[in-house]
């Protein structure tokens, strides 16, 4: 059984306000070209095929056209689950009827309904178990627990009623949609485009319990890794979705099984219409001559200034350079940003001047001299005259 598993599609996905619909055709189209290439016998999309529970028409006309040609035109079965960003319930529409036709799609989970997808013969019959997104709080209320579990111990009931139908004596693969890991979450195991899924309790389920199956499809995270045994994975986003993942190489993953024999991984890179970047120098560095040739200067990019003082309208320079600039910001400011500015902000709030000493701090690099300082209160003062006259 040769299975081609991807996830986290997210058609109709936006960045900054730009669409990415041209670039996700693109990739749509060398991932059909992956295919023709490798002649798997399953495509597995491990969730977040859309971007929104609403997507707009257009990620619907492209979904659309992509499946019909993958499901109808080139005969290949597929199977989808809903993941946080769908609308589950509105994927599962019809699903009933495409079936038939190939085209397999769990949007929502349901626990007392959840019995596995057989293709393939002899050593290569396999099970396909589909456990679309769901939350702890739905999972009570399905199967009307007295509390809420948490994610952990969520998990393990659904691995438990799965197992217990189980036929160990063919393959059998999990497609879900999650956050799985090996261990402690640590810094670079969770993108910054991917939503946190719980907020308190243990947000993770721990890999170790899908021991029983053969193979483990995930969807969620977008860097394609592996949590825990090399058989549990991401295959990663078809794209690019944020600077966070600049560094990330794309891919999906190509997965050879047969009954008794060890299980075959292999990741195919994706070519994509832009790369995205982050550039940092000064202005003038940036919008050097040098630069207006570069063949990668219309890739997706991020700038960084490092000069020392703020530049008058500097996309408007900076765009005649870089026709797909999306985001600017200056060096030091993005060294300040984040939670303990937050915690000064909360600590100093009945302080203004240390408000804004803060301020000027997190856009300038550096505190404000005495002048300046004095400055500020001046007109702080003022303005609080002015205040008690109105009143």
């Amino acid at each position: 059984m040769k299975i081609l598993h991807t996830g986290d599609w997210h058609i109709g996905r936006t960045l900054n306000a730009h669409s990415l619909l041209a670039d996700q055709r693109f990739v749509l189209e060398q991932l059909m070209a992956i295919i023709r290439e490798e002649k798997p016998d399953v495509l597995l999309i491990a969730g977040d095929l859309y971007d929104r529970a609403v997507p707009p028409k257009e990620a619907v006309a492209l979904a659309d056209e992509t499946l019909t040609k993958l499901v109808l035109d080139m005969g290949l079965p597929t199977l989808i689950i809903g993941g946080n960003h769908d609308g589950r319930e509105r994927l599962d529409f019809v699903s009933g009827v495409l079936k038939n036709s190939g085209l397999y799609v769990a949007g929502a989970f349901h626990p007392d309904d959840c019995e596995p997808i057989i293709l393939g013969k002899g050593d290569s019959k396999t099970a396909f178990w589909l456990v679309p997104f769901i939350k702890p709080n739905e999972y009570r209320s399905l199967t009307e627990m007295d509390k809420t579990p948490d994610y952990n111990e969520m998990y393990r009931l659904i691995v438990e009623d799965i197992t217990a139908k189980m036929d160990a004596s063919i393959l059998n693969v999990l497609m879900t949609h999650g956050l799985v890991l090996s261990g402690m979450p640590e810094n670079g195991d969770i993108d910054d485009s991917v939503r946190p899924i719980e907020i308190g309790g243990i947000s993770y389920a721990d890999s170790a319990m899908f021991d029983p199956f053969d193979y483990v499809a995930l969807g969620h995270l977008h860097r394609p890794q592996k949590a825990g045994r090399e058989s549990v994975r991401y295959a990663g986003s078809l794209l690019k979705y944020s600077f966070s993942e600049v560094n990330q190489k794309k891919s999906v993953t190509l997965i050879d099984m047969e009954k008794g024999k060890d299980v075959k991984i292999k990741q195919i890179s994706l070519p994509a219409l832009h790369d995205m970047r982050v550039i940092e120098g000064e202005l003038d560095e940036l919008t050097a001559f040098s630069e207006y040739i570069d063949p990668n200067r219309e890739d997706y990019i991020k700038v960084v200034l490092t000069n020392a003082r703020r530049v008058v309208n500097p996309m408007a320079a900076l765009r005649e350079v870089y026709p797909n600039i999306l985001e600017m910001t200056y060096q030091t400011t993005a060294k300040n940003t984040g939670a303990p500015d937050r915690s000064r902000v909360k600590a100093n709030r009945a302080d203004p001047m240390a408000l804004f000493n803060d301020f000027y701090d997190m856009i300038h690099g550096v505190k404000p001299d005495e002048d300046m300082q004095e400055m500020i209160k001046t007109l702080m003062e003022q303005t609080e005259v002015s205040d008690h006259a109105a009143d």
